[in-house]
């Protein structure tokens, strides 16, 4: 087989038929079988004599054999390969040049006399360049690729021979690295084949080449390479990607030797302005040819941010690299329209920030433009507007129009001037259209409202007749006339005579009557066929209605229809575009469908979809299913059929020669879109200018980018060795540009993860040093704009707690390591009576930030999702001690919590008038707005554990907060009045600000300590009462299912109250309101005697607690036998079995238990009786079955068990047991009839 193919005649030369190549591609391709082999064997195929391929297994030394004996096979493989540059046909190309160069490399394997041959040959630099870089067919550079890679990754190859062949390959892919610039279409095959042989080096080799250089190198490489990329498109620069991989992998070698990496030039600044951060082009300067556009690609930024990494190692490099990366951070940002992918047309108009900013959603879409901001039902506006930018010469005559007054009479065209370059030139998703909105004047002389839908045919005309009235020139005006319409010849035709009146009547569209009519051409048929004048209404028809890619108007023309014996001259028209109205007369959406003009390099057509903001892709061979109207008919078995909605309700046809005169159009520039039209130099510029500006916060937002930042602040350990400098001028920037940086931008980012990980980075940081820890409370204190956007204004709740955090975490460390810094010495404050503990002129951090959240109060309001972090920040913050505390007091936070709580209330309109945030709090409530009382709770909680309830309150107008003997603080007068607030003289009331955290049931833990704390002050205060009412009122509420949190709140009443009357009252007035609970709440009641039966009181025994449920069982009981719910009803049963029927005792104090526990069943039995009575047999309900049958079992048992018979009482209650057997039980739905109730 060797020998035929090297015997072959003109093979090789370019002259070979495809019939002589086919042949030789098939001896390729067995003689690459023939020499690859496994565990030293490889297939021997041979042709017999009736020249048929057989073949057998051959020994890996025959193989050697032959290759070393067949000296011309080198040459003719070498050959075969050069010859695949002339072969156009891919399916001969492909394999001859990747299996004859897969020969030759295998062979090189097991023969060393055929590698010899193949070195001393010098062609494989020339091999590789051509078919790496210069060969233009993809699949041949990835099969050339794929056959050196398979060596240098064979799992059965000696290491030795890897390296060997890894050290060949190098020397020849070495010098053809900085030639790689020149093929940058071509480059990826050839970088990766390059990294991949470069890791395949052996360590003796790898320490022999000066990597040092090759990083210099490649690097300039990197600085002279110009960087091109389609915006709005996921493309890989393989240049950049490459060589910045082998720079990578050389870098990452050399540290690993702990070798010094000799680096000379500014390459930090280079590589971050070149490729990373371009400079934004100054206002004033010369405008360039093109903006310098970064890499867009996170893979190549990833290298490029690793490369800058390695070389920031040292302290005045890091601080070189954190200087330049500050500097990207918005400073005085303005409109925020760009964090919404919009392109903003004029600066009249402010956007909020978009907190949750997605940067995939704001760049342009992958077919180059960008679609139009939908300013309420405003999408008629956008898909005429984009059906007339993608008319190119209509575009070009709207931007080469002449415009003297911008501001009054020409203000429509101007706006729509700027529209349409902002559309050609911007790289976000999308332009804001405010700007022609405003300068639109309807029919009535007035703007034309954005919130009203208006038909798009009415706009089209109202738009038209705008512009053409702001055109200065005669010349101009009919130029604009020109694009869209044409002239209407009336006839008017009397049916009296035979006489025919003409006019000529210029027409911008051709109204066309669908009603009846199946296609295009039927319609116009009809319309020039003349009609009998008629009036009718205005209604949509969905009826299929077809119309062609291309018609022929010349049947429709005047000439024509009036002679229809003369010869048609084609005047063909083309669609190029299809405006689509889905809904209904009265309402819906429209959206357009548009083909591209001239059509891009491949010549093939294109179309794209304009719905508002987003622009995809559209296949045009399903115009019929979207665009005909008709019937639907879904795919599925039993899928029903169903009238579109959606149909074209305006055709946009282009007359052909038009249409070719579009193809000599500008085409664009390499990362532009189509059809590039030169603008007015101050409105180009400030585009470009914009576009940079987006670009560079497109970077920033990139998740490399925030993996990046956090690594540069890890990095601060490597470059201080662990060891602050004395200065800490180092970590002053590094701690500054990660706090900025966390509020700018990883705050703002839709899922906001990197957040996290940068801030518990920085806390590793600050918890090693006070000064570093000084340095970040610094920032947080003094950016006080920083310190509202992630405690209060940020909507993500993972950014708000890991502020909070580092917060706490940061002031706890100070406070422990730097008292003088914190703001005081803790150790050193006096406990004394009649000492302030700290003076008012404190000015530490702690000080600092304290006035930033009291600062914060009176917009609190306006973020009810961050109350929580709020006032968990307060909480931790009292949590640290007493000086604390007493700061927090001495700034009012319990008359503010308490104000907060008592608010809502009739009789606060004095506190509402002189906090106006009080009434916009109110206006929120009253519109649903819902605000967490948690961790309110839990400050209010820890305020008042410091506070003396029973200690005369003080006059705060008058008087300093002093501290008292017992280490506690007195109220001030108005404090008292808040707690007391609803509290009316002379009776008891509930108490307000209790009432509102118990209802709330946000933070049960510390409601019962504000309790217990409450409670314990009595009898002293003298509100035992006051707390009792409260916890009624809430109990005796409907539906009874919302008193849980009161009957939790009974429970710490009665464990904590002193009062035994007290005690016995709270559990009566809950075992009589069981009762009225109806259908609801009854698994909490009962819930609520099963715990109070296992109390314990300081003045109250557990066996007390259980007489008191004992005495109440006839309440609650009978209601909870007959509870709608059988669970309630069963663990009723269960509990009374607990607390009565398993109870027995011999003994002498067992005994009079006994007689109690009777004298109770049988008030519960009788109770029982009476319940079935009045609930059932006298108003004649209908009740569940099971719902008697439970109570019934339990009369029967108590008669049985504690009644006797033959005495006349005990034979009463047991005649009107029997009696119960009338009731009428049926089964009931009882949870329909409970909703029925709740409805």
């Amino acid at each position: 087989m060797a020998k035929s193919l090297t015997n072959a005649p003109g093979i090789g030369a370019s002259s070979a038929t495809d019939g002589e190549l086919r042949a030789v591609a098939g001896l390729v391709e067995c003689l690459l079988k023939f020499v690859k082999g496994e565990q030293g064997l490889v297939t021997y195929i041979a042709i017999n004599t009736n020249g048929i391929l057989v073949s057998e297994a051959a020994r890996t030394e025959t193989s050697c054999k032959i290759l070393s004996e067949n000296v011309l096979l080198v040459e003719r493989l070498l050959s075969l390969v050069n010859t695949t540059e002339h072969t156009e046909d891919l399916s001969l190309a492909l394999p001859l040049a990747c299996g004859s160069l897969g020969c030759i490399l295998e062979a090189s394997l097991h023969s060393e006399v055929f590698f010899r041959r193949f070195r001393d040959a010098n062609q494989f630099q020339t091999i590789l360049r051509r078919v790496l870089l210069c060969e233009p067919r993809r699949l041949i550079r990835v099969g050339i690729a794929k056959s050196i890679k398979s060596i240098c990754d064979h799992p059965g190859l000696e290491p030795s021979q890897k390296h060997e062949f890894a050290s060949f390959c190098w020397d020849h892919l070495d010098t053809l690295v900085p030639e790689s610039l020149e093929h940058g279409r071509n480059a990826e095959e050839f970088c990766g084949v390059a990294i991949t042989v470069l890791r395949s080096l052996d360590d003796t080799r790898r320490q022999n080449l000066d990597l040092s250089a090759y990083v210099q190198d490649w690097c300039n490489l990197l600085l002279k390479h110009h960087h091109i990329e389609f915006v709005g498109r996921d493309s890989l620069d393989w240049i950049l990607y490459g060589i910045s991989d082998l720079v990578l992998w050389c870098i990452q070698f050399v540290k690993s030797t702990k070798k010094p990496m000799n680096i000379s030039g500014n390459l930090i600044e280079s590589l971050f302005r070149a490729h990373l951060f371009p400079l934004i082009t100054e206002p004033a300067q010369d405008t360039p040819p093109q903006p310098a556009l970064p890499v867009l690609h996170s893979k190549t930024r990833h290298n490029l941010y690793s490369i800058l990494l390695a070389f920031g190692n040292s302290s005045s490099e890091y601080h070189k690299l954190l200087k330049l990366v500050r500097s990207l951070l918005p400073q005085d940002e303005g409109p925020q329209a760009w964090s919404w992918g919009i392109s903003q047309t004029t600066e009249d108009y402010t956007y909020d920030a978009n907190w949750n900013f997605e940067r995939v959603n704001s760049i342009r879409s992958s077919t180059g433009y960008p679609g139009l901001r939908n300013l309420t039902n405003t999408c008629y506006m956008n898909s005429l507007l984009t059906q007339l930018f993608m008319n190119v010469k209509f575009r070009q005559f709207i931007l080469d129009t002449d415009i003297t007054d911008r501001n009054h009479t020409q203000r429509l065209l101007a706006e729509t001037r700027t529209l349409f370059a902002f559309m050609q030139e911007t790289m976000l998703k999308a332009v804001d259209t405010q700007g022609v909105a405003d300068s639109l004047i309807n029919y009535e002389n007035t703007l034309i409202d954005v919130t009203v839908q208006m038909d798009v045919d009415e706009f089209y005309n109202l738009l038209f007749d705008r512009w053409e009235s702001q055109i200065l020139s005669d010349t101009g005006k009919r130029s604009f006339r020109a694009f869209y319409g044409g002239q209407i010849v009336q006839q008017i035709k009397s049916k009296e005579c035979p006489h025919i009146s003409e006019r000529l009547e210029p027409f911008s569209a051709i109204q066309c009557d669908i009603l009846g009519k199946s296609s295009l051409t039927e319609s116009l048929s009809a319309y020039v066929g003349g009609e009998i004048m008629e009036g009718g209404m205005r209604h949509k028809i969905n009826d299929r209605f077809d119309f062609p890619e291309k018609i022929d108007m010349s049947p429709y023309n005047i000439d024509h229809l009036q002679d229809t014996e003369r010869p048609l001259s084609p005047d063909v028209f083309e669609l190029v575009g299809i405006l689509v109205h889905t809904g209904t007369a009265e309402s819906g959406h429209y959206y357009s469908y548009i083909k591209e003009r001239p059509p891009r390099a491949e010549q093939v057509a294109t179309w794209v979809e304009f719905n508002d903001a987003d622009v995809i892709p559209f296949d045009p061979a399903r115009i019929p299913d979207f665009c005909f109207g008709g019937i639907a008919e879904p795919a599925g078995y039993a899928a029903a059929s169903y009238p579109k909605s959606w149909n074209a309700y305006m055709l946009f046809y282009q007359r052909l020669h038009a249409a070719d005169a579009d193809v000599q159009q500008p085409q664009p520039i390499a990362g532009q879109q189509l059809s590039l039209y030169s603008l007015p130099s101050n409105l180009g510029k400030r585009i470009m200018i914009d576009n940079e500006k987006f670009l560079r916060k497109y970077c920033l937002y990139d998740p490399v980018h925030a993996s990046f930042a956090i690594s540069l602040l890890d990095q601060l350990r490597i470059v201080t060795k662990s060891c602050c400098s004395d200065e800490h001028s180092v970590e002053r920037d590094i701690i500054v540009l990660s706090l900025e940086y966390a509020d700018q931008v990883l705050s703002r980012m839709k899922d906001c993860t990197d957040f996290e990980k940068m801030l518990d980075s920085l806390t590793v940081v600050i918890r090693g040093c006070s000064v570093c820890c000084k340095l970040a409370l610094d920032w947080i204190a003094n950016n006080k704009t920083g310190f509202r956007n992630l405690l209060l204004r940020c909507p993500t709740a993972k950014v708000r707690k890991s502020f909070t955090d580092l917060l706490v975490r940061g002031l706890r460390f100070l406070r422990d390591n730097d008292p003088q810094e914190y703001g005081f010495d803790v150790d050193s404050v006096e406990l004394k009576s009649g000492n302030a503990i700290l003076p008012e002129s404190a000015c530490g951090v702690f000080q600092r930030v304290i006035e930033n959240v009291q600062e914060l109060w009176s917009n609190l309001h306006l973020y009810s999702r961050a109350w929580d972090d709020y006032f968990g920040l307060l909480a931790a913050i009292a949590g640290f001690g007493i000086p604390e505390t007493f700061v927090l007091l001495r700034e009012d936070f319990l008359k503010l919590c308490l104000e907060i709580l008592i608010i809502e209330s009739p009789g606060t309109r004095r506190l509402r008038v002189d906090n106006p945030h009080y009434n916009q709090l109110l206006r929120l409530i009253e519109k649903g707005r819902r605000y967490s009382l948690a961790n309110l709770s839990q400050l209010l909680q820890t305020l008042l554990l410091k506070i003396d309830l029973e200690a005369r309150p003080f006059d705060s107008k008058y008087h300093d907060r002093l501290q008292l003997d017992n280490g506690l603080f007195p109220l001030s007068f108005v404090e008292e009045s808040y707690l007391c607030y609803g509290i009316d003289s002379g009776r008891s009331r509930p108490l307000v600000f209790l009432d509102k955290i118990i209802t709330a049931h946000s933070n049960p833990i510390a409601v019962k300590k504000i309790l217990q704390m409450m409670i314990s002050a009595e009898p002293q205060v003298g509100h035992l009462g006051d707390i009792s009412k409260t916890i009624l009122n809430g109990i005796n509420i409907d539906p009874a299912d919302l008193a849980e949190p009161h009957l939790i709140a009974a429970l710490t009443f009665c464990e904590t109250c002193t009062s035994p009357q007290a005690v016995r009252d709270m559990i009566t007035q809950i075992a009589r309101e069981v009762d009225t609970i109806g259908t609801s709440g009854g698994a909490a009641h009962l819930e609520f005697f099963v715990q109070a039966r296992q109390l314990v009181n300081p003045r109250i025994t557990r066996r007390t607690f259980n007489k008191l449920i004992l005495k109440t069982v006839s309440m609650w009981g009978p209601p909870l036998l007959m509870y709608y719910e059988e669970p309630v009803r069963q663990a009723t049963v269960e509990f009374l079995k607990v607390l009565i029927f398993h109870h027995g005792s011999q003994n002498a104090e067992g005994r009079e238990e006994n007689v109690e526990l009777e004298d109770y069943a049988r008030g519960l039995c009788e109770a029982c009786i009476k319940r079935v009575q009045e609930n059932v047999i006298q108003q004649q309900n209908q009740v569940d079955v099971k719902s008697v049958e439970i109570i019934r079992e339990v009369i029967r048992h108590c008669i049985v068990t504690y009644f006797q018979t033959g005495t006349a009482e005990d034979d009463r209650v047991a005649e009107e047991a029997e009696g119960l057997s009338g009731a009428r039980l049926v089964p009931v739905d009882l949870d329909a009839k409970r909703k029925h109730r709740d409805i």
